[in-house]
């Protein structure tokens, strides 16, 4: 009998075979590497709908084929054309005006929608390569101090979940977090997850090779992120509405 990893590639392999629908190729990263060299209204133009042939909507099939994959998941998640990103950059409040993204993005979503930004699963294809990641991004003051005050009331479980994530190549992420102690948890500097509470998010990524666009293998990566996330997704989601009165 086959394993669930086996019958995973096996159904990813039967449902990628029609690369215009669901797979890149290398008019994919062609594509994308011209608009970053011509990021420009008359180029767009005039290549848009090679764009959407070549990478929106094999992007859309891969968010696709991935909510079906997880559909009988423990942790479920949505993604379609609608839980992409436009290519259009909103150019009003910032400093860069380049007028288009030289990469295609979008997620897999508890409700299906992009306007989510917590307990995602967040994929982006450039004109290199492409990357993963997944988590809750940038939380609120408020919800990070929920979630710091049940990470020290649940310590075991928070840290037994953070190093599953760690040994599957998927450590929680650094990059944005405070030079100190957050306001309120001075006293907790001693503390054996310390570096946690000074988190302003809890995300994993993984830079993710031209090659396993081109083969297929980015959809089985993207579900077993959604899988691998899990655990912590949920964990964040009762942390963040934990009552302990």
């Amino acid at each position: 009998m086959l394993n669930y990893c086996n019958l995973l590639r096996s159904t990813i392999k039967i449902l990628t075979q029609d690369a215009h629908v669901t797979g890149f190729t290398e008019k994919t990263f062609e594509l994308l590497g011209q608009l970053e060299k011509n990021n420009n209204r008359m180029w767009y133009e005039e290549n848009k709908a090679a764009l959407k042939e070549h990478a929106r909507l094999p992007f859309a099939g891969m968010l696709s084929i991935s909510t079906m994959l997880l559909e009988g998941s423990r942790y479920p998640l949505i993604g379609s054309e609608k839980t992409m990103f436009r290519q259009n950059r909103d150019i009003r409040f910032s400093k860069d005006k380049t007028l288009y993204k030289s990469y295609v993005s979008g997620m897999l979503t508890p409700t299906g929608t992009n306007k989510e930004r917590a307990g995602v699963v967040y994929a982006q294809v450039g004109p290199l390569d492409g990357r993963l990641a997944a988590g809750f991004y940038q939380l609120e003051t408020a919800q990070l101090n929920l979630v710091r005050d049940r990470i020290i009331a649940d310590a075991e479980n928070f840290a037994e979940i953070a190093e599953t994530l760690e040994a599957k190549g998927y450590p929680l992420s650094t990059h944005n977090t405070l030079k100190t102690m957050p306001r309120g948890f001075k006293q907790h500097e001693g503390h054996a997850l310390a570096p946690y509470l000074k988190l302003k998010g809890y995300t994993v990524r993984q830079d993710q090779p031209k090659e396993v666009w081109l083969n297929g293998d980015i959809v089985e990566r993207l579900v077993a992120l959604a899988e691998i996330i899990g655990p912590m997704n949920a964990w964040l989601r009762n942390a963040l509405s934990y009552d302990a009165r």
